[in-house]
């Protein structure tokens, strides 16, 4: 028995440090993490820009940006929200001239408010990963733009635009999204514009990165990166829109 115990008691003791070690690094991530999340959500400030969409064709008349944020359950416990028009139809109906106007108009934003956390723009699905590359080629700041929408239009048995759009406007407000580029987010998935495309046109999972996966995700209003993406964007891009009037037609 003398040597049974001899053996277990250091068994015991390194089992005992282990837990220590585990309860204390817990520990620090309460202390640290949380408050650092909740911090950012309280102070961030973000402007939604919508261009239309199935995200705010409500039959009988399409949403307004104010009532799109509206439509988002307890927005103000999250962070401040600024409403923008820009558009309010079908995203095949936007054309190259007004992909540019936004482009301007997002990098104006950006440069007039130094203090803004990021951009949202809603958009419809069917030109939304082409509008969220070309933003993601002519936008020249770090701070992040994202763009959402819905499969399903408000009024409809499981709309996804209120959740979608709530998702993407935590993840604009979110300290590590600067310099990630241009980002769509779609049913708890950050997928980076230019890996992204439309996989689906049914599903509420309608968007994927099928090569490459996605950048990250939101879960309970937690903002989680698994990676970052290599390739130029944003403000290592080579093209400059201020140098042209009109896009180039080829």
């Amino acid at each position: 028995m003398l040597v049974d115990g001899a053996r277990g008691k250091p068994e015991q003791q390194r089992i005992m440090r282990h837990r220590g070690v585990i309860v204390g690094l817990t520990l620090i991530a309460a202390l640290v993490w949380t408050p650092v999340q909740e911090a950012v959500a309280e102070q961030s400030r973000v402007r939604l820009i919508t261009t239309g969409g199935t995200i705010s064709n409500r039959p009988g008349g399409r949403l307004s940006a104010v009532e799109l944020l509206a439509s988002v359950p307890d927005l103000e416990d999250l962070l401040e929200a600024e409403p923008e028009e820009f558009a309010n139809i079908p995203s095949s109906a936007l054309t190259l001239d007004q992909w540019l106007q936004l482009a301007r108009r997002i990098n104006q934003v950006f440069q007039t408010d130094p203090a803004l956390a990021g951009i949202v723009v809603t958009s419809g699905t069917d030109t939304l990963e082409e509008l969220a590359y070309f933003l993601h080629l002519t936008v020249r700041h770090a701070r992040p733009v994202v763009v959402v929408g819905a499969m399903r239009r408000p009024g409809a048995l499981g709309y996804d635009g209120a959740a979608n759009l709530r998702q993407a406007l935590r993840v604009a407000g979110d300290a590590e999204s600067p310099g990630r580029g241009v980002l769509v987010v779609f049913n708890n998935e950050i997928n980076s514009a230019r890996e992204v495309t439309k996989t689906d046109a049914l599903h509420l999972q309608a968007f994927q990165s099928r090569n490459n996966g996605a950048l990250g995700a939101t879960a309970r209003d937690r903002v989680i990166y698994y990676r970052r993406l290599d390739r130029r964007h944003t403000t290592t891009t080579e093209f400059d829109i201020e140098r042209i009037s009109r896009l180039p037609r080829v």
